[in-house]
């Protein structure tokens, strides 16, 4: 390009005929009194040429393509088994990452323990574990201070319950394998018949204090929560000492005590009791997710 004339430069555009009209009628004006110019429209208007034939020799796609994706998202989204496995799978990485190698470690500690104990204690060991870790883990799956992303997640078209279940699900399933894995480790020194009782002895404890910790993590923390879980549990285990210091001395308040202490032990030993309100505890769980969604639905 020889001309030094700034409308020199738009002829391209020119060419593409994407000018406004009064930059359009500027460039018309130069280019009847430059030859320079004109020489270089001619091969803009070529390139130009050149561009829209190959456009045109491209074959069209086929309507039926357009179909065929349509009808294959309207297939994911029909198949609840394929949505509900990729919100499982999402939720993985966003819960706390410390819950597993944790809970593993505690769980593989235990077993190890429980085989060197030998005897009936060892089940006892992991019927004691079992539950703590459960809770600790359900108390780590919500909330800001576990996920500081959760508010941006809970805008998504995702309902806070459905996320809120996958979490549970995804941690839960994670606990409970672990505690039949470390149930199954104890066959080296219990009888086989025996591991029944033993998961019996953990599994409806486990559901109901997990539940516990996580409508606890919901509305006091999950610190806070977790200590008491953890003072829940431990005070299983002190009633029964404590039960029998009572009934030596038969005043009304002993057995005041006594009575209070015989329905709080039997409470863990009351299977149908035990999951009937983990699940009435779950059911305020999903409500108090829903509040949130109701929230952030007004803040919106």
């Amino acid at each position: 390009m020889t001309c030094r004339n700034e409308l020199a430069e738009l002829l391209p555009l020119y060419a593409a005929g994407t000018l406004d009209e009064r930059e359009r009628r500027a460039v018309t004006e130069h280019l009847a009194v430059c030859g320079d110019c004109r020489a270089e429209l001619a091969f803009w208007q070529e390139v130009a040429s050149a561009v829209v034939a190959e456009d045109r020799a491209l074959p069209v796609p086929s309507p039926a393509l357009a179909d065929r994706a349509l009808e294959r998202a309207r297939h994911r989204r029909a198949d609840p088994l394929r949505r509900a496995w990729a919100l499982l799978v999402a939720q993985v990485p966003l819960v706390r990452r410390e819950i597993w190698p944790a809970s593993a470690l505690v769980m593989a500690l235990g077993c190890v323990v429980a085989i060197l104990q030998g005897g009936s204690a060892s089940g006892s060991i992991i019927q004691a574990l079992a539950p703590l870790v459960a809770a600790a883990g359900l108390a780590m799956i919500w909330g800001p201070e576990n996920d500081p992303a959760l508010e941006l997640a809970l805008a998504t078209p995702t309902s806070p319950r459905q996320v809120l279940l996958a979490r549970l699900v995804v941690v839960y399933g994670f606990d409970l394998l672990l505690s039949l894995v470390a149930t199954a480790g104890l066959v080296v020194v219990v009888p086989p018949a025996l591991l029944g009782g033993v998961v019996l002895g953990w599994l409806a404890p486990m559901t109901f204090l997990s539940a516990l910790a996580l409508v606890l993590s919901m509305v006091i923390g999950t610190g806070n929560a977790v200590t008491v879980a953890l003072m829940l549990w431990l005070g299983r285990g002190l009633a029964a000492g404590l039960r029998m210091s009572a009934v030596r001395g038969p005043t009304p308040s002993a057995a005041a005590l006594v009575s209070a202490l015989q329905a709080y032990a039997g409470l863990w030993h009351s299977p149908a009791l035990l999951l009937a309100l983990a699940a009435a505890l779950l059911a305020v769980a999903i409500g108090l997710a829903g509040r949130q969604e109701r929230a952030l639905t007004a803040r919106a």
